[in-house]
């Protein structure tokens, strides 16, 4: 009966600490998405506002035009806004890209395609990372934890006596 309360007591605190990490990804995807979505769709209106200026006034392109425009160009890029088709290009900041960075900053991983522009984005990115780091490798214990328990009882079951080897 004691090793029932313990197995209990420990699918209890992994099924918390799934529940808890799910949350906080979640948790972080929609605050990353709130603050970075509005910023990336004015800066996207901004490039496109821009794009359509230099179509407009600009039939014979000099030097000076030309270097301004590729400076726009260039703000938009650094910002995360592609600046080939139009306005209708997806959002780098929808639900689910929110929620895909927030996975890579706690998990370290950083890919490095996708950062807040905002400063109140890099800011919550900083906390965000301070408290997900900690989480994410209490995670990853309490996995590898589960997984050992798994395959000690497959290898018990495998080389348990009287069992038929094939």
């Amino acid at each position: 009966m004691p090793h029932l309360t313990v197995c209990n007591r420990q699918l209890n605190w992994t099924l918390m600490l799934v529940l808890g990490y799910l949350f906080y990804l979640l948790l972080g995807a929609m605050v990353f998405q709130l603050l970075e979505k509005q910023a990336e769709a004015k800066t996207r209106g901004q490039f496109q506002t821009e794009k359509l200026k230099f179509l407009q006034n600009y039939t014979c392109l000099d030097r000076q035009a030309l270097e301004q425009f590729v400076q726009v160009i260039m703000e938009a890029w650094e910002k995360g806004v592609n600046p080939e088709g139009n306005s209708t290009n997806p959002s780098n900041w929808d639900f689910s890209n929110s929620f895909f960075f927030a996975g890579t900053v706690i998990t370290t991983i950083g890919y490095g395609n996708l950062a807040p522009s905002t400063v109140a984005g890099q800011v919550f990115c900083v906390f965000y990372a301070l408290f997900g780091v900690p989480l994410n490798l209490a995670f990853l214990n309490q996995l590898g934890k589960g997984l050992s328990a798994h395959l000690i009882n497959l290898e018990r079951w495998v080389h348990k006596p009287g069992r038929a080897r094939v």
